[in-house]
């Protein structure tokens, strides 16, 4: 329903609402509401910034003043680059307005074992939790593996790749699925 790419795609805040049909409203400056037929969008709203991390110093100011808007933050920061100084540092301001937060670790199909995530996982959760003085629920993820199990037919290819995301958390059930 959101553009997605290589590069930055998000350049403005958009709300995720429950609705009939797929929309995109203009609600105030750099705030679109977008609407789906998704029965996850009855029960909450989901909210996709520009992020903080990118080139283009306007999208940390866009996300900055929505962040305090929000009931809880899904902080997400990436494999490749676990934690960097700007992460921290917006963190720690998402520390002063008082949310919780929830980190997400994406990319994890990059890395070639489960040690290499394992490792990345306690390096993420020990600095968010110095930070943010309570330690965070932290799940590793792989959106692109994902996105490929969401689009693929629910065939043995599906649930390899179910298995290689799931395998991924550092909370993970140890059930396996099984092709019929």
């Amino acid at each position: 329903m959101l553009k997605e790419g290589v590069t930055p795609t998000t350049t403005e805040v958009e709300v995720l609402r429950h609705g009939s049909s797929i929309t995109r409203v203009a609600v105030e400056e750099h705030l679109y509401a977008v609407t789906a037929p998704v029965e996850l969008l009855r029960d909450i709203q989901i909210v996709d910034t520009p992020g903080t991390n990118a080139i283009m110093r306007e999208h940390e100011v866009i996300t900055s003043r929505f962040v305090p808007r929000a009931d809880l933050v899904l902080f997400v920061t990436s494999a490749d680059r676990p934690f960097t100084e700007t992460e921290r540092a917006f963190l720690g301001r998402i520390r002063d307005w008082g949310k919780k937060v929830v980190v997400a670790i994406n990319k994890v199909d990059i890395l070639e074992r489960e040690d290499e995530v394992a490792e990345v996982v306690a390096f993420v959760a020990r600095h968010a939790t110095e930070l943010l003085g309570t330690a965070p629920e932290v799940f590793a993820v792989s959106a692109r593996l994902a996105l490929r199990r969401s689009s693929a037919s629910r065939g043995c290819g599906a649930a390899a790749a179910s298995r290689r995301s799931s395998a991924s958390s550092p909370r993970r059930s140890t059930r396996r699925a099984g092709c019929a």
